[in-house]
């Protein structure tokens, strides 16, 4: 029988997780100049379907019939999602990306009970509202400024992840976790060069810099990128997920945003104003209902 962790290992890898996903937007910001949005991307997927592919040599085969669903949420997981969240990035701030992507619970509770997989409780529904209210305000306070589009990117790309996590569900019930994912990532590679071509190298000795605390290459930049948020996260989460609810996993999303603070105010300059409090107040509370457990 297949070992499983236990809670407290589970919970520190979810912990390590959010760290990955909430670095993420600042690290990004700081290697998009270089390589640029979609070569980024390019990286970060092809990165992960090597690294996934070589951690599942020898496990089992993904039958044919499935591959054009794996597609399907190759499109909507990991090529689209990440190239939406890449390139509004780069028209947006990484404290307002990181607030919009706390919608994810929100709006995966929405998109099941559309399609019938949620029964409709009034109190989650009310969530979904309040969750939705406080990235409106976020994005209205935007509308005229340089940002409105980059948020639009944001919220399409949790929009996109957010069908994803409804779609590859019952794959993930009859698959192992590891080979989806290292199917889901190797998919994306042809259709994000598809996308943004095949990105041009960066001089080796480019540097980005990061504040107060010096330089990084941005080689170092890219790699803790394809290391952490994409490698670590994956994998981490799929651990944890072997011991923990999905519920439990939703609400550490809270921690993102913290995260990402921490580190855009000293290495990007970004501080929250009273506006981005508020909306991130309303945000939490919204998904906060919309993620509690419905009563039986």
């Amino acid at each position: 029988m297949p070992s499983y962790p236990s809670l407290r290992p589970a919970l520190l890898s979810l912990l390590v997780v959010q760290f990955f996903f909430g670095s993420l937007p600042v690290v990004g910001k700081l290697a998009i100049p270089a390589f640029g949005a979609g070569g980024v991307a390019f990286f970060r997927i092809a990165g992960g379907a090597i690294v996934f592919q070589l951690l599942r040599l020898g496990g089992p085969a993904v039958p044919w019939r499935d591959q054009p669903k794996i597609l399907l949420c190759a499109v909507l997981g990991i090529a689209g999602n990440q190239l939406l969240f890449l390139y509004g990035l780069q028209h947006t701030r990484a404290v307002n990306a990181t607030l919009i992507i706390t919608l994810v619970p929100v709006l995966t509770y929405a998109v099941a009970l559309m399609i019938g997989m949620e029964r409709w409780v009034w109190r989650r529904v009310a969530g979904i509202g309040v969750g939705l209210a406080g990235v409106a305000l976020l994005v209205a306070g935007d509308v005229g400024g340089g940002e409105l589009f980059g948020d639009l990117l944001i919220l399409g790309n949790t929009t996109a992840y957010a069908l994803y996590l409804v779609i590859s569900r019952p794959l993930l019930e009859r698959l192992s976790p590891l080979t989806v994912v290292a199917w889901l990532f190797t998919w994306s590679v042809p259709i994000t060069v598809a996308v943004v071509g095949l990105p041009t190298l960066p001089p080796w000795d480019a540097v980005a810099s990061i504040g107060e605390l010096g330089t990084l290459p941005v080689w170092g930049a890219m790699l803790y990128i394809v290391a952490g948020p994409t490698v670590g996260a994956y994998y981490l989460n799929l651990y944890a997920l072997r011991a923990v609810p999905s519920s439990t996993v939703a609400l550490f999303i809270y921690l993102q945003p913290f995260i990402t603070t921490a580190f855009s105010i000293p290495l990007l300059g970004e501080i929250p104003g009273p506006r981005t409090l508020l909306c991130a107040l309303i945000s939490f509370v919204g998904v906060w209902l919309a993620t509690r457990p419905a009563p039986s």
